[in-house]
């Protein structure tokens, strides 16, 4: 049996290895820095017209990176061996925070995991594991075939919009693109299809009301 201040030691000792790694994992950039200092040409939208800056602004890339932390989410860029192919698709709104990760599997099928950070009427209804159908896995890849093609942007939003973001690891390279969280443009429409298919809906996500003119049909 342990004495009582053997037990308190290697209970402080247990903590403080929590913290540690925690903190590692938080100083943990979630993308590349060379974002910040690459162009890209962001298309026209309701907001803004088309428009040319970095893909990724500091404190967009410590916005995004805080809120994929929060949905216990890690970085899809790095490591010192291949990765599987993967997309995930953030969605970051006033009243939601959600992610659909698709990461490619034996046979080149695709898992998806999703999560929503928000109140469910079903507890597991805000995390979903599933492996794509012939179908869902078809129609997911025609909705990022467009952004596919298109080098990497982001996009100016206006102050109280939420954002959208695709990222794309292959297996030795990483794209990302972001827009403000609609359906009108490439990466919200690639991003009603992923949550869509996850059993969820961009309006509810977003908040819109049922005669918001903004709602889809």
């Amino acid at each position: 049996m342990f004495r009582r201040d053997a037990f308190a030691l290697i209970a402080a000792a247990l903590v403080g290895s929590v913290i540690a790694v925690y903190a590692s994992f938080a100083d943990t950039p979630f993308f590349p820095a060379s974002l910040q200092t690459t162009l890209g040409e962001c298309p026209e939208d309701e907001y803004y017209p088309a428009h040319r800056r970095p893909v990724l602004e500091p404190d967009e890339a410590s916005w995004f990176g805080h809120q994929l932390m929060a949905l216990h989410e890690e970085p899809l860029f790095g490591g010192s061996t291949p990765q599987r192919p993967t997309l995930r698709f953030t969605l970051l709104a006033d009243i939601s925070t959600a992610t659909v990760r698709v990461t490619e599997v034996e046979g080149g099928r695709l898992h998806l995991t999703a999560k929503w950070m928000r109140p469910c009427k079903d507890a597991s209804g805000c995390v979903v594991h599933k492996l794509l159908s012939p179908e869902e896995q078809a129609r997911l890849e025609a909705a990022v075939e467009p952004l596919l093609r298109t080098p990497p942007y982001g996009c100016y939003r206006p102050v109280d919009s939420g954002s959208a973001i695709l990222e794309a690891r292959g297996r030795d390279t990483y794209r990302l693109w972001h827009q403000t969280a609609s359906a009108n443009g490439d990466v919200g429409a690639a991003g009603l299809v992923a949550l869509e298919i996850a059993g969820w809906s961009l309006d509810d996500a977003l908040g819109l009301p049922a005669q918001d003119p903004r709602r889809t049909g």
